[in-house]
């Protein structure tokens, strides 16, 4: 399904950011210009606790909100062990999110593993756990309004197990969806709304966001089902790229990674945005600060490109140093055929390219040049924003490219 043309690109390409001593500026929801704050609270009826991460000066009066369920086969971690996680939470929280990381109910013991019974009520109770976090959130909205969120942009996602979670959050619209034998457990939970706490409040999210996840089954995502996005390593086994048990089926429980899942969004017409790893295993993200930065920007252009609207602001601030936008880039020739060049007066760090639905194409990382020339012969026809990341305290610069 396609959406409106990446209006955060248009936004940037003209931005014009004040140099204000004592202020940081950039593009509200897509620079990273806020400081945080982070606090902790119980949220759930189980004494589940989670972090809130929130931006420091920020005077929104609706705010999106992301809430993160972090990595450990359903045994094990917390709501601050998993890097890719608290990475992702401070980063969108800088951005101007309301972030939070979420401690869940978890297996007691590996010998309940050897039970796809036993499994399967786990993520049911993890999932309840998502849900009461989201209504956390949307019970203070109705009450205290203390973190103001937007309840129509609340968004569900997860790292690894985490990321299992948010897809069986996302796509099980009804108890009746499902095989019998998981109604059965579904219903000894509490229902599909679980029965974690705060109810009679809506936990109804936008998106979804998956970072190695999958789902028990793939037909479950269908017409009408909220966008998705999602990154994968192509060699993954953890959670099988393409549907198998998990574990590298070590755990008989049968999960569809992005391989199985991609011709389900199609058919279904899901707005979705995927993120490859050609070859990589489970969650590379984890330890290469090169993809998690991909990770990092493509989910930063989904969410900037189709659910906010990213807008100039300068925030004050304490001890640090202007931002400039000081940098000269041109890239040439455009219209383009099969090559671009690249000439800054800044060295550029890095460059991804979009197109024009806010799908990132491609992310070259590790640079440190005046001049480069950019290899477009594997690109379609079409209009391509390239977003280039320029010296160590400048807001980064956004260009439109057209190839023919």
């Amino acid at each position: 399904m396609k959406t409106k043309i990446y209006s955060l690109i248009i936004l940037c390409a003209g931005l014009f950011f004040s140099g204000h001593t004592n202020a940081q500026c950039g593009l509200h929801y897509v620079d990273k210009i806020f400081t945080v704050d982070t606090t902790t609270v119980t949220y759930s009826a189980y004494d589940s606790t989670m972090d809130i991460y929130q931006p420091v000066g920020d005077t929104t009066s609706k705010r999106p909100l992301i809430v993160l369920a972090h990595e450990g086969t359903f045994i094990t971690g917390n709501k601050s062990s998993d890097p890719t996680v608290v990475r992702l939470c401070n980063n969108f929280a800088a951005r101007g999110y309301v972030v939070a990381s979420i401690n869940y109910r978890l297996i007691q013991s590996l010998i309940d593993f050897a039970d796809s019974t036993n499994v399967i009520t786990e993520v049911i109770q993890a999932l309840s756990d998502g849900k009461a976090a989201v209504r956390y959130f949307s019970k203070d909205a109705a009450t205290n309004n203390i973190y103001r969120i937007d309840t129509n942009k609340m968004f569900i996602g997860g790292n690894s197990a985490g990321a299992v979670l948010a897809m069986h959050y996302g796509y099980i619209d009804s108890v009746g969806q499902v095989p019998p034998y998981l109604q059965a457990i579904i219903n000894a939970n509490g229902g599909l709304e679980g029965n974690s706490g705060n109810a009679g409040y809506t936990s109804k999210v936008a998106g979804v966001i998956s970072c190695a996840g999958g789902l028990n089954n793939a037909a479950w995502v269908t017409p009408g089902d909220v966008p998705s996005f999602n990154a994968q390593g192509t060699a993954d086994d953890v959670v099988p790229y393409y549907c198998a048990n998990a574990e590298g089926g070590a755990i008989m429980v049968r999960l569809c990674g992005l391989g199985s899942l991609q011709p389900y969004y199609t058919s279904a017409g899901i707005n979705e945005s995927s993120l490859l790893f050609p070859g990589a295993p489970h969650v590379p993200w984890d330890t290469s600060a090169s993809m998690f930065y991909a990770v990092d920007s493509a989910l930063d252009m989904f969410l900037s490109a189709h659910f906010v609207t990213p807008d100039s602001i300068c925030v004050p601030t304490t001890g640090i140093n202007n931002v400039t936008s000081g940098a000269k880039v041109n890239l040439y020739p455009n219209p383009a055929t099969d090559q671009v060049n690249l000439r800054s007066s800044v060295a550029v760090t890095s460059i991804t390219i979009c197109d024009e639905t806010g799908r990132q194409v491609r992310f070259i990382g590790n640079l440190n040049n005046l001049v480069y020339q950019i290899n477009t012969t594997d690109l379609s026809k079409g209009v391509y924003f390239v977003k280039l990341e320029v010296g160590s305290n400048m807001v980064p610069l956004v260009k439109r490219v057209v190839l023919e």
